[in-house]
């Protein structure tokens, strides 16, 4: 995969960090926990996040070793297919705790 490819999909991921933040900062968890537009707004960034993952080039995991690139692709399936076992307290913990740590180290590549 190119660099540009990777940029790309990088920008996608941070974007998408980017929204889900702006989506449960005003709400907090327990607009997050009873406000289906929110939850399923983020469930989409979520599902966005995991499909860019899936395609980034292992030049960029490998500088990101203790990013469970893995779990990110699985959460993308599973909210892709099986969306009605979702578990609302894992996804806020996710949205408010992961993918803030994921959008710094993807920043912090663009520093290096």
């Amino acid at each position: 995969m190119s660099d540009e490819a990777d940029a790309i999909l990088i920008a996608e991921i941070r974007d998408a960090a980017s929204r889900v933040k702006s989506y449960i900062a005003p709400e907090g968890r327990e607009g997050f926990m009873c406000q289906t537009l929110v939850y399923d707004a983020v469930c989409m960034n979520l599902l966005r996040t995991g499909e860019c993952a899936r395609f980034l080039s292992d030049a960029v995991k490998t500088r990101l070793p203790d990013i469970p690139w893995p779990d990110i692709v699985s959460l993308r399936n599973r909210v892709a297919h099986s969306y009605e076992t979702l578990k609302p307290e894992v996804l806020w913990l996710i949205a408010s705790v992961s993918l803030p740590q994921l959008d710094a180290a993807l920043r912090s590549l663009g520093e290096a």
